[in-house]
């Protein structure tokens, strides 16, 4: 479960100049592989403020930690495991690297 305490660090410019694109990118996750979530988390958070965003934008919120966290992701593969093992079936083999010399 996402809280908000976790956002703390996170805060909306109160002034918009030339710097605060920069200024963007020093402390967030914009040009990582969850960027968009975290975009659409702030786009969501600008327009209603912090203190509404708690309950505004908790979807949003929610979206950007999965991404970071993937715990459903993880929860699906346990899941999936367990039930290949219930079943008695052998584990899957891995995957061929597409590049042998270098391991991907």
């Amino acid at each position: 479960m996402t809280t908000w305490s976790s956002l703390t660090r996170m805060s909306l410019p109160v002034i918009y100049t030339p710097i605060t694109k920069l200024q963007l990118n020093w402390e967030n996750t914009q040009g990582g592989p969850c960027g968009n979530q975290y975009m659409d988390f702030m786009r969501c958070a600008s327009r209603t403020g912090m203190e509404k965003a708690k309950y505004e934008c908790k979807n949003e919120l929610a979206d950007f930690h999965e991404c970071l966290r993937k715990g459903k992701q993880l929860e699906r593969v346990k899941i999936m495991n367990a039930e290949r093992k219930r079943q008695k079936r052998p584990p899957i083999e891995p995957l061929a690297k597409d590049i042998p010399e270098r391991g991907y």
